[in-house]
């Protein structure tokens, strides 16, 4: 079956491809195996190799879906991306804002307490605002650099797994599964071949006596002679080669009607005699009453 499996090498491998999936590779290879079977029992004679094959065909069969069969992996990511979610504070970041804070508290704080109180009365509420605004507007940046700071927090993502079949792969493996059943159906045949050649010579199992051959070559000799007359006198031999075998030649008579089947004639005559082993009948004969 391997050399049937190599004719369709090309076509089966495009088919494994197409598949795509392992339930569909399997798919395919059953009707290869199908073919395979089939062709092979129509090329096989031997009934007991013919119901081997099938035996094993089956057994692999229901392997199929262990085959290795995997290829090239794809995943695939679909979902939402990452979402703004809580936060702490960084000690880097609050170092610093701490750092800067003191700067500023050390650089401006001077100016605007002499501000304060150089200004005359109505100008020490605007120094106050001015004051005021430089200490929001140092919270703000504060809080914008810890909001642009924050952990992100991945949002939902699903992921799918795509695994193409490795076409190649799956006919080596198949191709292994089919050579080993080629091997056993092989050693039967082989094995068969023996058990024949041992049973050469015999009939029924049994070996053949001299006296059967010699039996056997006369009617052959006189098969082939063409000449009526010996061919009757060999003819005859087999009453003789017959009674050594405690069986007798019976023919027709009223006494021995009961071994017969009768039919019409125009006089009464043994057409075919009956064999008869003591008393008992081992084949009936033919013959004709006459009217």
């Amino acid at each position: 079956m391997t050399d049937l499996l190599e004719k369709d090498k090309d076509s089966l491998i495009t088919e494994l491809a197409a598949a795509g999936t392992a339930d569909k590779a399997v798919r395919v290879l059953e009707n290869e195996m199908d073919k395979l079977l089939l062709k092979h029992n129509e090329q096989c004679d031997s009934d007991r190799e013919r119901e081997s094959a099938a035996y094993m065909m089956q057994a692999v069969r229901l392997s199929l879906p262990l085959i290795d069969s995997n290829g090239a992996t794809k995943v695939w990511e679909r979902g939402a991306g990452r979402s703004d979610e809580g936060g702490s504070f960084k000690v880097s970041f609050l170092v610093l804002f701490i750092l800067g804070l003191a700067l500023c508290v050390f650089g401006f704080g001077p100016m605007f307490f002499n501000a304060y109180v150089a200004a005359e009365e109505k100008l020490r509420n605007e120094v106050l605002l001015h004051g005021g605004a430089t200490i929001v507007g140092l919270v703000c940046l504060y809080f914008a650099g810890y909001m642009y700071s924050r952990p992100k927090k991945e949002g939902k993502k699903e992921h799918q797994v795509e695994i193409k079949v490795d076409a190649n792969k799956i006919y080596r493996n198949f191709r292994t599964a089919i050579l080993s059943i080629d091997q056993s159906l092989e050693e039967i045949g082989a094995a068969e071949r023996w058990s024949k050649r041992d049973k050469a010579g015999s009939i029924d199992g049994r070996t053949v006596t001299s006296s059967e051959l010699d039996l056997f070559s006369d009617l052959l000799a006189a098969a082939y002679s063409g000449d009526p007359e010996y061919a009757l006198e060999k003819i005859e031999q087999i009453k003789y080669f017959l009674h050594k075998q405690q069986i007798e030649v019976v023919d027709y008579s009223s006494e021995t009607a009961k071994f017969f089947d009768m039919m019409p004639g125009s006089k009464a005559a043994t057409i075919r005699p009956a064999l008869v082993a003591q008393g008992g009948l081992l084949k009936k004969g033919l013959a004709s009453a006459g009217k």
